[in-house]
């Protein structure tokens, strides 16, 4: 696993491992694609929302960044990040940078393509990156680690680094791709809204578990409009009333 990810995160290496013993063994790892290729197998048995695996390269202040992501069907989101080929499992500033330009870029486009309407608040990032596999790979002069495991990378400058790229390349890919940066639009307001959907439900029971508590008056009665926004409050005089009011 580890000689085959390296082979992904260093494009054009070629690693070979042989095993003469016994039962003979040769296993060799070259990618030429790189982390683009690294998304690919990462999404292999998943259904793609869009056939291109999105790509952002570039280099700033000796700091050299590459991204792949691609959408697929699924519910989960994935991202790997990397510096200087350490798994960083606990993310830093790379993978802020990168999730700050992808939810920025993403609602932009929206915006401007009038895929948002204008009364539609923005998609949050676990909206945009719902059904994401994504590969972060960073190569950093003199990284700063947080901790002794080197699993977490803190140096700030490296954020603006990656959120500048990933937003010119993903911005250049959308405006270049208009069919695939609506499917991925399409999937985010999806998840908004099934999240919405599910606050909303969740919200709801909360209200009703509340009303219905031994502690509350016993002819209050609660209504079930399904919709907070029209909810209403009566305040009636005597029973007959309230029998009238409860109809």
């Amino acid at each position: 696993t580890r000689l085959r990810e390296t082979a992904f995160l260093t494009k054009g290496l070629r690693i070979t491992l042989t095993d003469d013993r016994e039962e003979k063994r040769h296993d060799e790892f070259h990618y030429e694609g790189g982390v683009k290729e690294f998304v690919q197998y990462l999404n292999r048995g998943k259904t793609p929302l869009y056939s291109d695996t999105i790509y952002c390269e570039g280099e700033r202040e000796d700091v050299y960044v590459e991204v792949s992501m691609q959408h697929n069907d699924a519910y989960t989101e994935n991202i790997y990040s990397f510096v200087n080929n350490i798994n960083t499992v606990e993310g830093g500033m790379h993978l802020t940078g990168f999730r700050n330009a992808l939810t920025r870029t993403i609602n932009d486009y929206a915006r401007s393509n009038n895929l948002l309407k204008p009364n539609e608040e923005n998609l949050s990032g676990d909206d945009v990156r719902e059904g994401l596999t994504c590969v972060i790979s960073v190569k950093v002069p003199n990284p700063q680690f947080e901790g002794q495991t080197k699993t977490k990378l803190g140096n700030q400058d490296v954020k603006g680094i990656v959120d500048t790229i990933v937003s010119d390349g993903l911005r250049t890919y959308l405006e270049e791709h208009p069919a695939e940066a609506k499917e991925i639009i399409s999937k985010s307001i999806t998840a908004n809204r099934a999240r919405e959907a599910a606050r909303r439900a969740r919200e709801l029971t909360r209200r009703k578990n509340a009303l219905e508590s031994a502690s509350m008056p016993p002819k209050l009665s609660d209504c079930q409009p399904g919709n907070d926004d029209v909810a209403e409050l009566f305040i009636v005089e005597g029973d007959s009333a309230l029998g009238t009011a409860k109809a």
